[in-house]
């Protein structure tokens, strides 16, 4: 196990090609901590969804912290499209022809999705050293790494964590943790955003994105051990609903589809803090002696980093760095770079979309430089 005192817990959230937002930060994280090249911050690391594959490098890259985020940086700000899902023409009419068959003949044969994510296994078997991540538990780098899915086949959020042999596993109302060797098949699970890219099956379970259902999205970092915890979001510093833009006449397929996202990855999340916030409100009311005796319980200290700007109108920017045969599908359910910003923010995996993120996620922890060293001390 790690020697820190506090057990410092990263926590990241999905969101797709948003997730670029989270290296950002992570990058100038490692720059304003005082530690050397070899240390890790985070003894527990945590994500769901995109956030889950970010989570996954971080670990794996424990006992060289600054050296594994200057490489996921260099993977994400090289991104193209066609990485994460096919996006010739052919594969993607063959796909659309696919849910047809499906809605006029009524079954379904073999996985179903929109887009076919093949390519992003194949990048993650290339990129990510698994072996590493034993190796820096086994060392004292790192306590433990968790990445959640969401079981179509139980309707459980299973917590996969791969942690020392003596970690407690747990089980709460329709989610569990569940101890393994986290390999590419958990984070094509844990990434697997619904309808847009298939089911993945991992052991007896067919898995879809870790976001779904997900109503407890801090409480694996708590399972684990955490003290601290330290948010790393993907949605904007909450704007009051009178300054948010408000779409005229009846909402497109797009605009539908990016409000059932926006619900699964970010809204658990907030109130999950929210929830966290209070417990520690009512806990501060308790003498210490008491709470340690009768109750167990202790105030998790948080630090959450939310982009400073509206992601989804960041995307808007960049619709045409898409290839242009997804261009045109995309066009077909009311993403043009005009409407639809929500769904094209999670979708847009191009170096000029993701640059950008990253580049916002290092100005606003660079900002916030003075709260982060007092989070850590």
């Amino acid at each position: 196990m790690s020697q820190n005192a506090n057990k410092t817990a990263l926590v990241l959230s999905g969101g797709g090609a948003r997730a670029a937002y989270q290296v950002g930060v992570l990058k100038a994280i490692a720059e304003i901590l005082p530690f050397t090249t070899h240390q890790n911050p985070f003894p527990i690391i945590t994500g769901t969804s995109a956030g889950a594959i970010n989570a996954t490098v971080a670990a794996a890259y424990a006992q060289h912290f600054r050296l594994g985020m200057k490489r996921l940086e260099n993977v994400w700000a090289e991104f193209h499209c066609e990485q994460i899902f096919k996006t010739d023409f052919w594969s993607l009419w063959k796909n659309t022809a696919h849910w047809f068959r499906f809605l006029i003949g009524g079954k379904q044969r073999g996985a179903i999705g929109l887009l076919n994510n093949q390519p992003l296994g194949e990048l993650l078997n290339r990129v990510i050293p698994y072996p590493l991540i034993h190796k820096a538990i086994a060392q004292g780098a790192l306590d433990a790494l968790c990445v959640t899915a969401s079981s179509y086949t139980s309707g459980e959020s299973i917590s996969f964590f791969q942690a020392a042999a003596n970690t407690d596993i747990w089980r709460r109302h329709r989610r569990r943790g569940h101890p393994t060797q986290i390999t590419t098949e958990h984070l094509l699970a844990s990434s697997a955003i619904p309808m847009v890219f298939p089911a993945t099956k991992v052991g007896q379970h067919f898995c879809g994105d870790g976001s779904m259902r997900f109503l407890s999205p801090l409480s694996p970092a708590l399972h684990l051990g955490a003290d601290k915890i330290l948010v790393v979001g993907v949605d904007p510093v909450y704007a009051p609903p009178e300054a948010l833009s408000h779409p005229e006449g009846y909402p497109t397929l797009a605009e539908i589809g990016g409000h059932v996202l926006d619900s699964v990855f970010i809204d658990s999340l907030d109130s999950d803090l929210e929830r966290l916030h209070r417990i520690n409100a009512t806990l501060d009311k308790i003498p210490q002696k008491i709470r340690q005796k009768s109750f167990h319980l202790k105030s998790i200290d948080t630090l959450v980093i939310h982009p400073s700007q509206d992601l989804s109108l960041i995307a808007r920017e960049h619709f045409k760095a898409m290839p242009k045969a997804l261009q045109f599908f995309l066009r077909r359910v009311g993403i043009d770079g005009h409407s639809g910003d929500s769904v094209l923010s999670y979708l847009l995996f191009e170096k000029p979309f993701t640059r950008e993120l990253i580049k916002l996620g290092y100005q606003d922890a660079q900002s916030k430089q003075e709260e982060i060293l007092q989070f850590f001390e």
